[in-house]
């Protein structure tokens, strides 16, 4: 028993001395910057829901307002038209979609151009959906968004 506790003594002889031995010679100062941050990333880089979503909100803006520069006729026509308060106020998408075709009706080769040339540029249907939901309110995922634009390609073309 003795020889058990000599053993534990000179165990705790043993730490206290590493730790004097530490102490003294600076082996237990490691600098900030060797060791590196206290918290992974930076602090900019901590950001709450609210705030990633207030960052790809503002992301959405900036990009529909230069899609909004590069389909000027299609973000009027369409977000004139085919926005929730039209679409109820004419009892849905189709008689608002209606009323839209007979008012453009006199700058029908403006809007065929512009409805060319995003069909042109943007060869996906996420693309075009994109373009679309920025646009205006409406849901053309059951028919597809080229679809639609197509068809209102035809229908300009058909007057």
């Amino acid at each position: 028993m003795i020889a058990i506790l000599d053993l534990v003594a000179l165990g705790i002889f043993a730490l206290i001395a590493i730790h004097l031995w530490k102490a003294f010679t600076g082996a237990s100062r490691v600098s900030r910057d060797d060791r590196g941050p206290v918290i992974e990333g930076r602090a900019e880089e901590v950001k709450s829901s609210a705030a990633h979503a207030a960052s790809l909100l503002r992301e959405f803006e900036n990009v529909r307002a230069e899609l909004k520069g590069r389909y000027p006729v299609t973000f009027v026509m369409l977000g004139g038209y085919l926005n929730s308060h039209t679409i109820a106020e004419h009892g849905g998408l189709e008689g608002a979609v209606k009323e839209m075709i007979s008012d453009w009706t006199p700058r029908r080769d403006e809007a065929m151009r512009e409805i060319t040339k995003l069909l042109a540029e943007n060869d996906s249907e996420d693309e075009v959906r994109a373009i679309v939901s920025a646009a205006c309110d409406a849901d053309f995922s059951q028919e597809g968004y080229r679809t639609f634009l197509t068809w209102l390609l035809g229908r300009f073309n058909a007057l």
